[in-house]
């Protein structure tokens, strides 16, 4: 359908164009070879429909907002006409403007003027437009301007096509009417597979009013790709005679020489420069820089757009694409990790050092820690170097988990928590009903410190080659460290100071005046992209915070985000809609919350299966947490993966309420009810449940529980009997949890991407990656939470506000526990 309308509009103009009956006005020859100016620019050659860096607007200024921030220079020489050709070139954000100065041997000289821009830029589509205007020692060319008017068409990633119409105001030229012609070309990338940008072959066409087949004389060029970002192309044309070139990258410059041999004029020798804000790929490594990662750093699983002064967020998988990218990269000497406190949680950890092992089988590690814990120093254990500062401490004293009973505070008070929960390890409500932790939650408790210490210790010994399994127990007892003591250790490689670790790393190879540089602002600097067509896309949906009905909402400085059901609905349609879109990734790190919010998104994940197919992956990745409602939504896709240190399960549901009538007493508040119907007061604040009511809603939570099971037993292929001795709330691990078969494999969000990838039958070397949903910025969340030095106390108090809330507003709940929180 939009190739249709494209031919339909092109059709059109081309009908409307009413090319003039007059001939094309002859050329008289002049010093400048003034024409050469307007038909032929002394430029690195390219097609009109291959056309797409800022010398479009001599080729095609369609071609204007593909890469639509450069700045280029050009010159070029003819020795045996003794004329030089200066051209300089700006382009923002798809506006241009250039100026090419002519000079001779004598005092004659011409200037070209050229404002141009995009006026659609897609990657199907794009249309633009170009106006010249001359300043001359010539008055004939002074008088000569002319309007052009591109398209670029590229249906497909091996195909474009470009048209231009020229001289479409039909102007004076010499006293003659200069002819409105169309240049049209096309472009082809024969080769296969991750080879198809290294080969382009296209040929191009004039046309007017007197073009026949007899007197066609096609341009034909080809370009190849040497080795990354340098490539050589050759080719002919009537204008300009055999012509060959060269083009050379490094970072985010591009230089180009090029030498053609009209037949009725001297060659033209030239050469120039085109730099931007993308980096080129280039497999030259003189201006290496290290990849800095501060673990400091927030770390973010959801995206947020910049407003007014506010930036766009850096998400965790950015970090993760950008540790990927920068493996291939020549310009990448290696990683430098950086920083005091990592602020994710232990799956992200484990995710993050998953990344910087696969970029270590090509490229060294280092770490600097000032301070580290134990997160900090299971990722920076695979380091090739660990260095410290003298005056610096490693606490690597083991795990510990930390959970808070306010049953007694709540007395004090006045306030009693009235709560039926369904599964003997459905332990939330316990944090307000008991003193004290069940045996069921010391079990579950213990199980997780048991696992995540396990990998902690199996990541040590992998990557710590000086300390011995039969000795690490020891050195975890003792935990506290000096920088010295550590060194001597085993457990870091050199003390030293940053300046000390900055020689050791800049004197093995020469580097860049800026020897590093951040993840951030690696990201932001793309690669420059040189692919047609529109790519398939990947969606990542990130279901981040705590399930509830109704519109999400952003992380604030004092509360989490929220995964409302009705926002997530309107993004999942969107998806189900796309048709770029070959497979979904939902990126999952929820506790849980509202059952009828989990259980409407369970749907809707189906319904997008169901819509798009089977040739549509859904592939689910858990992150820190995805337990209770966050694997509800879990198991509504094709295939989980987590982390050996996720934690998820708790397959249980709970409601209940606050009974504030002694606090209402001692603040001499007296509260009247009246109703109806027996249990119209069943949620009052000011009772307790009677048996008759408790009897109600255990067979309500009982219905819920059994769906729930239900819902599990379809996604693993069993039965809900098989599948209630692993509920009743049960929390687990991720490697228990593959284990048990509750989730099919260990991997994150690049395995995630790489399963997406093959079963959709997407090239690695071809793709986008599209993330919703994106939240916009406000003020109150310019912290970071975790950074806020409260007691565990008061975070847990500020946490039962909140879920006295949700359970005001939803009822019953499929939530974990507690927030579990494991240093």
């Amino acid at each position: 359908m939009r190739l249709a309308t494209v031919l339909l509009v092109t059709g059109g103009l081309l009908a409307s164009t009413q090319i003039s009956a007059q001939q094309v006005a002859p050329v008289q020859g002049d010093a400048l070879q003034t024409n050469r100016m307007i038909d032929t620019p002394n430029l690195p050659q390219k097609s009109v429909a291959t056309s797409d860096d800022t010398t479009s607007l001599y080729f095609n200024p369609a071609g204007l907002g593909y890469h639509a921030l450069q700045l280029g220079y050009f010159y070029g020489r003819n020795q045996q006409n003794k004329l030089d050709d200066h051209m300089v070139f700006l382009n923002l954000l798809g506006i241009a403007f250039s100026t090419q100065w002519r000079l001779g041997d004598t005092d004659a000289y011409a200037r070209r003027y050229t404002l141009g821009m995009g006026l659609i830029n897609t990657p199907f589509l794009s249309v633009g437009t170009s106006y010249s205007w001359y300043n001359s020692s010539f008055s004939y060319l002074d008088r000569y301007t002319q309007w052009d008017i591109g398209m670029i068409l590229r249906p497909w990633r091996r195909l474009s096509i470009g048209a231009v119409g020229r001289a479409l105001n039909k102007p004076l030229f010499q006293g003659e009417i200069f002819e409105t012609n169309w240049d049209l070309g096309i472009g082809i990338r024969p080769l296969p597979g991750k080879y198809t940008e290294n080969l382009t072959i296209s040929v191009d066409a004039n046309l007017n009013s007197r073009t026949s087949w007899s007197n066609l004389t096609p341009k034909l060029l080809a370009e190849a790709t040497l080795w990354p970002g340098n490539s050589i192309y050759a080719g002919y044309s009537q204008l300009n005679g055999a012509f060959f070139g060269l083009r050379f990258a490094q970072y985010i410059s591009q230089i180009s020489l090029q030498a053609s041999t009209p037949k009725d004029s001297g060659a033209f020798l030239g050469g120039g420069i085109l730099i931007g804000r993308e980096r080129y790929p280039t497999g030259i490594t003189a201006l290496g820089r290290y990849l800095e990662i501060h673990l400091d750093d927030k770390i973010d699983e959801r995206k947020q757009e910049g407003f007014l002064f506010l930036s766009e967020n850096f998400t965790f998988l950015e970090l993760l694409k950008t540790i990927e990218t920068a493996k291939k990269d020549a310009q990448v000497r290696g990683i430098l990790i950086t920083g005091r406190g990592f602020h994710g949680g232990w799956g992200q950890a484990e995710e993050l050092r998953a990344a910087l092992l696969n970029f270590q089988q090509k490229k060294p590690v280092y770490a600097y820690l000032e301070n580290a814990g134990n997160k900090e120093y299971y990722i920076a254990s695979m380091a090739d170097r660990i260095f410290m500062p003298q005056s610096a401490a490693l606490d690597v004293s083991g795990l510990k988990a930390e959970a808070y009973f306010v049953k007694d505070l709540l007395n004090k008070v006045g306030v009693k928590a009235d709560f039926i929960a369904l599964g003997d390890y459905k332990s939330a409500p316990d944090r307000l009903t008991r003193s004290e932790p069940t045996k069921f939650d010391r079990e579950q408790l213990e199980a997780l410190l048991k696992s995540n210490v396990s990998e902690f210790k199996a990541a040590i010994l992998a990557g710590r080659l000086k300390v011995k399994g039969e000795n690490l127990d020891g050195l975890l007892d003792k935990g506290f460290y000096s920088a010295t003591k550590a060194y001597e250790a085993g457990l870091i490689d050199e003390v030293a100071y940053f300046s000390d670790v900055e020689n050791q790393l800049t004197a093995q190879n020469l580097t860049a005046a800026g020897w590093k540089i951040g993840a951030a602002d690696y990201f932001k600097t793309r690669f420059y992209d040189d692919t047609w067509g529109t790519k398939p896309a990947i969606a990542v949906l990130v279901l981040s915070g705590e399930i509830m009905s109704g519109s999400s909402r952003s992380e604030g400085l004092f509360s989490g985000g929220t995964i409302g059901s009705d926002t997530i609905q309107e993004v999942l349609d969107q998806i189900r809609g796309d048709g770029n879109v070959k497979g979904l990734i939902l990126r999952i790190d929820s506790p849980g919350g509202s059952s009828l919010a989990s259980d409407i998104l369970w749907n809707k994940i189906r319904e997008v299966k169901k819509s798009r197919g089977p040739d549509f992956p859904i592939i689910v990745s858990l992150g820190n947490t995805a337990a209770s409602g966050g694997y509800y939504l879990a198991v509504g896709g094709d295939q989980i993966l987590a982390n050996n240190t996720s934690v998820t399960g708790s397959i249980g549901i709970f409601t209940g309420k606050f009974n504030v009538k002694g606090l209402y007493d001692w603040l001499g508040v007296k509260k009247h009810t009246f109703k109806t119907h027996k249990n119209a007061a069943l949620f009052s604040e000011t009772e307790n449940f009677t048996d008759e009511e408790r009897l109600l809603i255990r067979e309500q939570l009982t219905e819920f529980y059994d769906l729930f099971l239900k819902r599990v037993a379809d996604n693993r292929g069993q039965t809900s009997e098989k599948i209630k001795p692993l509920a009743g709330g049960r929390v687990y691990s991720g490697k228990d949890a593959i284990e048990r078969k509750l989730v099919d494999q260990k991997g994150g969000l690049m395995l995630a991407l790489e399963i997406v990838r093959e079963k959709a039958r997407i090239d690695e070397n071809y793709y986008q990656i599209q993330v919703y949903p994106s939240d916009a910025q406000n003020l109150l969340s310019l912290g970071d939470p975790r950074k806020l030095a409260l007691p565990g106390l008061l975070r847990e108090a500020a946490r039962l506000v909140g879920k006295s809330e949700s359970i005001k507003d939803e009822k019953m709940l499929f939530l974990m526990p507690y927030d579990l929180e494991i240093r």
